[in-house]
């Protein structure tokens, strides 16, 4: 009966434990686990006068004046504004009352690799307190205290932050949480990006410092170790859109090859190897001879070749000056009539040069579509291509008919949209063609911007919009723009990529 007693103590215990862990492990993965902070509605701007920067927002009502050296907005639909005056940094809000005052300073907190137009993290800010740093959020809440040497965005991860400590470094999330122990010498994230789900996906490539120089590893998403930091460089194949199948290229060493999902894939026996993201297939080296070789291992070209180049979906192998041609899965080609033959976007059609430097077209049967016989072919849509001769461009159709006339020095088309943007710049005038090609708007010394869903042209004060196709619409037919290009007596001045103020200023002034 005693005995009974036990068993069953010691399986209540069991599960006491087991429910504990459980609830333990669940939280800490709970805490793991954050949301990158998404600005939908700008209300916010920077406006620049006489060397001075002050806020307006969207109506064009001044907040701040002009009156600092710098402004810094790092979340447009928060009222919080950092204003550098000289050495001196204070944050204000909306009202022009002056924040966060019990600190030493507060600064937000640069996100580092990634192209955005609002290059700050959106949840938390960093303070400083007796010397040390930490994290409070928007409201003035404290994320961290501040214990940390330095904190900085983590380079190549957004919402991810680089803290060091006793002279080491880590990671943390924005909620504080730790992701990757202070204990290494250098952290980056390895810069694969995910439409849906931008950086999250990214892994860490971290380094320590040993007698012979910085060793590397790497740690993936889900913070497990898959390479020891033991190696000369690492670095991953981001051109591989998928987060299942993780290609790192490694160098241990001094000889280089390839690891996927934590498995040698490539030898290291290569004195370089480079990825051809065109064609999905690694280059190699070794005693000054190439090869090729597929994503799952498998050698394409042996390593004697003296040079290998790609030439769209061919590639030309040189041995003793004379050039092989062979297609990605190394079939030599015979009687190769082109010098490179490069896709398009419908898999209908492949733009080829020949061996003169002239552009033509062919179809999936290699049928001419299009006849050797253009400076530069680019496809634009449906059955249509931009083209150039001897002096201009313009835009044929596979029936060799010109649909836009060769009159242009510069000819594109409008990202995400199927719009064409033409200019002269002769006479520094702009032409907008619809979707059908037909020619909608011309105008001199004209701006051109495109948002989501659609075109704005403006000169000399006249303004017209277009959708996506190049339909006419009225200003309040357009959608609202994040980022627009007057606000009252306010324009739009950009002066680095993405980045721009508002001013009343000419550009003479």
């Amino acid at each position: 009966m005693e005995q009974k007693k036990v068993v069953i103590s010691v399986f209540i215990v069991f599960i006491i434990v087991a429910i504990f862990l459980g609830f333990y492990f669940y939280h800490d993965y709970q805490n793991k686990q954050y949301e990158v902070e998404k600005v939908t509605s700008f209300q916010y701007y920077a406006i620049y006068e006489n060397g001075k920067m002050g806020v307006i927002d969207l109506k064009g009502n001044v907040l701040i004046e002009p009156k600092y050296d710098n402004i810094k907005i790092p979340n447009p639909e928060k009222a919080i504004f950092i204003c550098q005056d000289g050495d001196k940094i204070v944050v204000q809000n909306d009202k022009k009352e002056t924040l966060f005052q019990e600190y030493e300073e507060v600064t937000p907190i640069d996100i580092k690799g990634i192209a955005t137009n609002i290059p700050y993290e959106k949840r938390v800010l960093r303070y400083k307190q007796d010397g040390k740093y930490g994290l409070i959020n928007y409201e003035g809440k404290i994320v961290t205290k501040a214990i940390y040497e330095e904190i900085e965005g983590l380079e190549n991860k957004e919402s991810e932050l680089l803290v060091k400590k006793d002279g080491k470094y880590g990671v943390i999330n924005q909620k504080g949480v730790s992701l990757l122990k202070i204990e290494y010498d250098s952290i980056v994230g390895d810069g694969y990006y995910d439409e849906q789900q931008g950086y999250a996906l990214s892994g860490y490539i971290v380094s320590l410092k040993t007698q012979e120089g910085y060793r590397y590893g790497y740690i993936s998403a889900k913070r497990e170790k898959i390479l020891e930091v033991n190696y000369n460089s690492i670095s991953r194949v981001t051109g591989v859109e998928s987060d299942k199948e993780v290609y790192l290229i490694a160098t241990k060493n001094g000889q280089t090859g390839v690891v996927k999902n934590g498995k040698v894939m490539i030898h290291y026996t290569y004195q370089t190897l480079e990825y051809d993201d065109y064609n999905n297939l690694f280059m190699i080296e070794r005693n000054a001879k190439y090869g090729v070789i597929d994503m799952t291992g498998k050698e394409i070209l042996p390593v004697e070749y003296d040079e290998i180049e790609s030439k769209g979906i061919y590639l030309q192998a040189m041995k003793e000056e004379t050039a092989t041609y062979f297609d990605i899965e190394g079939n030599r080609l015979e009687n190769n009539e082109y010098e490179s033959v490069f896709k398009t976007d419908n898999e209908n059609y492949l733009i080829t040069i020949d061996v003169e430097g002239q552009y033509g077209v062919i179809n999936a049967k290699k049928e001419v579509i299009i006849q050797n016989t253009y400076q530069y072919l680019e496809y634009l849509y449906d059955d249509y291509f931009i083209a150039s001769n001897e002096s201009y461009l313009g835009v044929i159709n596979t029936l060799g008919k010109t649909k836009v006339e060769f009159q242009y020095d510069v000819l594109q088309k409008i990202e995400d949209t199927k719009v064409l943007e033409a200019k002269k710049l002769q006479d520094n005038t702009t032409d907008l063609y619809s979707s059908k090609l037909e020619k909608i708007c011309t105008k001199e010394n004209a701006s051109v911007y495109a948002y989501e869903n659609d075109i704005e042209i403006s000169s000399k004060g006249e303004v017209e919009y277009f959708d996506v196709e190049g339909n006419s619409l009225k200003e309040n037919q357009t959608q609202n723009h994040q980022h627009p290009e007057t606000i009252g007596e306010y324009h739009r001045v950009y002066y680095g990529y993405g980045e721009s103020y508002y001013t009343k200023e000419t550009e003479e002034e």
